[in-house]
């Protein structure tokens, strides 16, 4: 049974992102907007940390609300009345392939979180992402944060090859998604539009990766998403 409160609290979320969100956003502004704020400006995949950023600051200062609660390293998003989490979603891979599935969160995180709040919800920026193709956004971020990093040096001694950047990201739609209770996490497992991320998977140093839910948008079920609202 879906909580008191979460259609309108849903609705009321996405139609203010629709309002303050600009359909289209240059990577490089978005990260001197990080930088500015302080806030994970040397992250690669800039596209879902700058939602995340926008996102809780939009609606921290339209509706209120707060951080939502903290299960072991994983801090949900927001909190207004109901606990929801903030994703951005590029519908394709810089191949064109779909990019199914959308990584969720660490999966012990979400059941409790579901048992301990009636629920939680996902609000989800859906579109396309364009690509660095010619590496020149790479060499400006490389530049602005002082340098190639550790971790790129070390890959590249590796011989791994590095992931192409994103350039900017138009928005098509802000979707909701609610998970009311396990039987609805253990139904999409059994469906297959819900998937185990990670699970059985080890760090580099053998020790195991925690296991995260990841959602199958295209095959969610519509009971699934609560609120939609398209550019």
């Amino acid at each position: 049974m879906y909580p008191n409160g979460l259609f309108e609290e849903a609705e009321d979320i996405i139609s203010i992102l629709r309002e303050k969100l600009p359909k289209h956003v240059d990577g490089k502004d978005a990260i001197l907007e990080l930088k500015e704020a302080d806030y994970q400006w040397r992250q690669m995949e800039w596209v879902g940390w700058y939602y995340e950023y926008k996102i809780f600051s939009v609606l921290s200062e339209t509706l209120g609300g707060a951080l939502g609660p903290a299960y072991g390293n994983t801090t949900f998003d927001y909190k207004r009345h109901l606990v929801w989490d903030l994703k951005a979603h590029p519908k394709h891979t810089n191949k064109g392939t779909p990019n199914e599935p959308m990584i969720l969160n660490d999966q012990e995180a979400v059941e409790s979180c579901v048992a301990e709040n009636g629920g939680v919800g996902f609000i989800v920026v859906k579109g396309e992402a364009q690509f660095d193709n010619s590496g020149e956004f790479k060499v400006w971020h490389d530049i602005l944060k002082g340098g190639t990093s550790a971790y790129e040096h070390e890959r590249v001694r590796r011989g791994a090859t590095s992931r192409m950047r994103k350039v900017a990201f138009d928005i098509d739609s802000i979707d909701a998604y609610f998970i009311e209770d396990q039987s609805v996490l253990d139904r999409g497992i059994e469906e297959g539009w819900l998937k185990f991320f990670q699970k059985g998977m080890r760090n580099a140093d053998g020790s195991p990766r925690r296991a995260k839910y990841a959602l199958r948008t295209d095959k969610a079920p519509r009971s699934l998403k609560v609120a939609s609202v398209r550019y």
